[in-house]
């Protein structure tokens, strides 16, 4: 019994041993984003001619989509229905500030998104969109969408004191 143990341990290595590894992948980064660039070029576009559709058609269908209110958790079908209630009235108006970053992981795999703007029918707090891009049978999708107030660090103080 002995012996049968040792010959199949010295077996199974010998076979682990000789399988090949795999050649890692290459990734372009930078074709990667420029392909996200132009997905979110794309929503944009999308955005402010109110389609629903094509903004939705970005969204998996696991999709966490995140408001600004800490209630606010919504699946793809939950932001659909927002995108159509904002839109019904028309795109508001919306001042981007500084440019779009894109952060693709080394795999490719996945990628983080991030748009800041101004939306002055809304409110005067900067505004910002972060999405996490997942790869999904070669298309981008977006896994995560958080829309967040992001007020400048010297504002904070009066944020802050008129909330008492």
């Amino acid at each position: 019994m002995k012996k049968i143990l040792v010959v199949l341990t010295i077996t199974v290595m010998a076979l682990t041993a000789c399988q090949q590894t795999p050649k890692p992948v290459v990734v372009d980064i930078k074709a990667e984003k420029a392909v996200l660039d132009s997905i979110f070029k794309i929503f944009t576009s999308a955005f402010n001619a109110k389609d629903v559709a094509t903004l939705s058609s970005y969204l998996r269908e696991d999709a966490l989509c995140l408001g600004t209110d800490p209630s606010e958790f919504l699946n793809k079908q939950q932001m659909t229905d927002a995108w159509t209630q904002m839109l019904s009235g028309g795109a508001p108006e919306i001042n981007y500030i500084g440019e779009r970053k894109i952060h693709v992981a080394a795999d490719g795999n996945s990628a983080f998104v991030v748009d800041q703007y101004m939306m002055p029918a809304y409110c005067k707090i900067p505004w910002r969109n972060a999405y996490h891009m997942v790869k999904t049978d070669g298309k981008w999708m977006i896994l995560v969408l958080n829309v967040a107030f992001a007020p400048k660090n010297e504002d904070i103080p009066k944020l802050d004191s008129a909330l008492q």
